[in-house]
């Protein structure tokens, strides 16, 4: 079978404000026919598991407006144009979690809405912590626990509703760890 890629007619964007575009393509579609295509245009995401020596991490407990509740995750914050992931991942860990890594290890991305948006979420390991002190947006409600990881996997599988990308930042380390333990 031969696919056709697609092609850009045209792109409006229908809203825009500093974290997203929100857009709507005129395409070419598989058929040759023309289509619309709506979606969210963004620079993407960062997540961070702290690793502290003694096995234990970090998670916050974040009070999350759209879906009333509090939910557990890891460390996790929005890019914005100009910026790496770096940058974010270092930015996010100190202002949800109130610490400062000095070893940083890439650990994967993934597309969290990939129908939907053009986001890519990339996962770090943080290692090497100092405790510092949280530096929260005025829309954050975030408390900080530290405890073993498998307690801390354990709160992220088991909760009611669950984080997505947390839970992507756990297969990302798992598959880092089982690499790291062959070496």
């Amino acid at each position: 079978m031969t696919r056709r890629p697609f092609q850009r007619l045209r792109r409006d964007v229908l809203v825009s404000n500093p974290w997203h575009l929100y857009c709507k393509d005129r395409y070419t579609q598989a058929d040759g026919s023309e289509g619309s295509y709506y979606y969210i245009d963004m620079p993407g995401s960062c997540g961070v598991i702290p690793l502290f020596d003694d096995g234990t991490t970090v998670l916050g407990r974040e009070y999350r407006y759209l879906l009333g509740g509090d939910y557990w995750e890891f460390p996790i914050g929005g890019m914005q144009a100009g910026e790496t992931a770096l940058q974010v991942a270092q930015k996010e860990l100190h202002e949800e979690a109130g610490l400062v890594a000095k070893s940083w290890i890439p650990i994967g991305t993934f597309a969290p809405y990939k129908g939907l948006s053009t986001e890519l979420c990339h996962y770090f390991v943080a290692k090497d912590l100092t405790a510092d002190h949280q530096e929260l947006e005025p829309s954050e409600q975030i408390s900080v626990h530290r405890m073993p990881l498998h307690e801390a996997r354990k709160l992220l599988v088991e909760q009611p509703c669950g984080d997505g990308m947390s839970w992507c930042g756990l297969v990302l380390l798992d598959r880092w760890l089982a690499a790291e333990a062959q070496k």
